[in-house]
């Protein structure tokens, strides 16, 4: 007599917790992967809106003759610096509309709050406009870093206003 052998349909529980076990080990290894992109990014972004701050301030200044002045106080959209905003009021005022279209704000979404955020000062001949607390990587060649605030800011000032 013959015996019919049954074709097995579907996979063993050996083969399934193999193939979860390998996606669980991908998994760890492209998250930290992923989260550094992402630092990364944003930090970018901060860098770049260093720049285009200070392009503005610059042109403002050719226009006007002084940079816009603060009296020496600090101003930000961190609470801490007066929680201003990012039109023709903002942090740095009368750069918005002519000399940028907006202020800009943190790319991270749960910035600003307490001290954390962009801050601006000027008396009119120097400034420093720099970000406090919100980079995520301090590399001894970052040439934005704050001597003022090593390990927690990055700005872009004048001569004048660099220890500030």
């Amino acid at each position: 007599m013959k015996l019919k052998q049954r074709a097995q349909a579907g996979f063993t529980i050996i083969e399934m917790l193999i193939v979860v076990t390998i996606l669980a080990m991908l998994t760890g290894i492209l998250v930290p992967v992923l989260e550094d992109t992402q630092k990364a990014a944003r930090d970018a972004r901060r860098s770049a809106d260093l720049k285009a701050v200070q392009t503005s301030l610059e042109a403002y200044k050719r226009v006007n003759g002084v940079y816009p002045n603060t009296s020496g106080a600090w101003q930000g959209d961190a609470p801490s610096f007066g929680g201003l905003g990012y039109d023709a009021t903002g942090y740095i005022p009368g750069l918005v509309p002519n000399f940028m279209q907006a202020l800009p704000k943190d790319p991270d979404s749960s910035i600003p709050v307490d001290d954390r955020g962009y801050f601006y000062r000027s008396d009119g001949i120097d400034y420093k406009f720099g970000a406090h607390k919100t980079p995520e990587s301090f590399d001894a060649g970052n040439p934005f870093i704050d001597p003022s605030r090593p390990t927690t800011s990055w700005m872009v000032s004048t001569p004048g206003a660099y220890n500030w």
